[in-house]
Formats: structure tokens, C-alpha cells, sequence
């Protein structure tokens, strides 16, 4: 190949890329829009299932734009729950994954306990912590927390914990604090791994925020599919619900983008190398 060909053959490849990675992003959307289509389909011409059961996605999007400010009041409720239950949940998470990481003993403790908290349903622990923290926001945030803490700890740990030990024995050997093996080894190699919890998280953290206020709420995205379900109004139950998936959605690809910013050496979440900071 000649020297002129190359750029020639750069750009092409560039383009082949920038294509596919258009054709990756385009394919979830275009199969949501088929499954849109043929559940407008099925719900319009047949009559396999009544629209009190199944209401067809144009109706749900005319109810969201008809109640749009009811929608948005209840989201604005909920996405606050979720965000501030999110932070609680992620500082907890990496702060217990600190001691996991650095002492056997505190890991053969914690973790066990950590893995049993998983098995209790939230459902079941929300009515509890009604009665312990009231009907405002603080349980709300308790049980987002509960959700979010598991998956941050245990990714953080793995990232902390394994770090390349001959490395390690090389910043020691140079007299190397345990601040400075901190702050340029561990935690960069970690970053990875928390971002895969936090992802983890936010998802979690939306379902969380929907559980509490099913225990005890007047307001909140979970409280409108409550009211919703009680009055058998199953558009706005719906609605309700590709509102919070939107919200699930779009907080996801913000974490995302926080990761990419973070990690600029990464091109993948878990993967790529991790460099020493300086």
C-alpha cells in the first residue's frame, strides 16, 4: 500500500466505525418502535384484549401529554427520591467496600451480613421503616439506599481488592504511603468497577423510590400507579410507567457519560487499562 492510500484508507475505516456504532445505538429504538407498532396493531384490530387491560401505546401518549403536569408534578417528586437515595446508597457502598477491601477480618463480617440484607424483600422492610423514620421523605431515601448500597460494595471491593500485588510491592519498595497507593493505584483501578455497580444502582434506585411510596406516600410517580390502579385507570397507569422508564433511561445514560469523562482511558466500562495518576 502507498503512502497516499493510507489516509484514504484511515477515513474509510473511520466512517466504517462512526456507521457501526450509529447501526448499534439505532437497533434497541427501532425494535421498540416494532413492538410499539404491533402492540398498536393487535390492540386496535383485534380484540384479544380489552383496552381497560392492555390500552393502546397512542392513547398512552395522549394521556401523557392531557395529564402532563400531573405526570411531571409525581416525577419531580420521585426523581428527588431517587437522586438523593442514590448518593446515600453510592457513599455507603464505597465506604463499606474501603474496610472489605483492606482487612480479611471485616470482610468475613461484613460481607455475610451484607449478602442476608439481599435476601429480605424490600417490600417487606418499607412498612418497618415507615413506623422507625415517618411518612416523609427519610424512608423513601432508606429504602433507595437499601437498593443501591448492595451492588456499589461489591463492585468496589473487587475493584480495590484487586489491584496487580507486584505492583503494590513496587510503590511500597519506594516508601510509597498508604494514602499515595490509594489515591494513584487503587482507586483509579477501581473506578471501572464502581461505575458498574452505579449503574447497577440507578436502576435499582427508581424501582426503590416506587416501593416506598407504594408503602406510604401522597404524592410520587408510585403513588399515581397506586391511585391509578385503584380507579382501574389503566392508561395513566401506563403512562405512569413510561414515565418512570424514561426516567430510568435517561439517568442510566447519564451515568454512562460521567463514566466516559472519568475514565477516558476506558473505552469499555470494565475493560481498557488503568493508569497510575501521578
Amino acid at each position: 500500500m502507498s503512502v497516499i492510500d493510507r489516509p484514504v484508507v484511515h477515513r474509510a475505516r473511520s466512517v466504517s466505525r462512526r456507521r457501526g456504532r450509529w447501526l448499534e445505538r439505532a437497533l434497541p429504538v427501532l425494535f421498540l418502535l416494532a413492538v410499539l407498532v404491533v402492540w398498536e396493531l393487535v390492540t386496535r384490530l383485534t380484540d384479544a384484549v380489552p383496552d381497560y387491560v392492555l390500552p393502546p401505546p397512542t392513547e398512552i401518549f395522549d394521556r401523557i401529554v392531557t395529564n402532563f403536569s400531573l405526570l411531571a408534578d409525581a416525577a419531580r417528586v420521585t426523581l428527588v427520591e431517587v437522586v438523593l437515595g442514590f448518593v446515600i446508597g453510592a457513599l455507603i457502598g464505597i465506604a463499606l467496600a474501603l474496610p472489605i477491601a483492606y482487612s480479611r477480618p471485616v470482610r468475613n463480617t461484613l460481607y455475610p451480613l451484607i449478602v442476608a440484607s439481599q435476601a429480605v424483600p424490600k417490600v417487606a422492610i418499607a412498612p418497618v421503616l415507615v413506623v422507625w423514620l415517618g411518612l416523609g421523605m427519610a424512608p423513601k431515601l432508606a429504602v433507595v439506599a437499601l437498593m443501591v448500597f448492595f451492588p456499589v460494595v461489591v463492585t468496589a471491593a473487587q475493584g480495590f481488592s484487586s489491584v496487580d500485588r507486584n505492583l503494590l510491592d513496587l510503590l511500597r519498595s519506594v516508601d510509597a504511603s498508604g494514602w499515595q497507593v490509594f489515591r494513584r493505584v487503587r482507586f483509579p483501578h477501581a473506578l471501572p468497577q464502581i461505575f458498574s455497580g452505579l449503574k447497577i444502582g440507578i436502576t435499582l434506585a427508581v424501582v426503590g423510590a416506587v416501593v416506598g411510596e407504594w408503602v406510604g406516600a401522597s404524592q410520587g410517580l408510585g403513588y399515581l400507579l397506586l391511585h391509578a390502579n385503584t380507579q382501574l385507570d389503566s392508561t395513566l397507569l401506563f403512562a405512569a410507567l413510561f414515565v418512570l422508564v424514561a426516567m430510568g433511561i435517561v439517568l442510566f445514560a447519564l451515568v454512562e457519560v460521567a463514566e466516559r469523562v472519568l475514565l477516558p482511558w476506558s473505552d469499555e466500562s470494565a475493560g481498557g487499562a488503568v493508569p497510575v495518576t501521578a
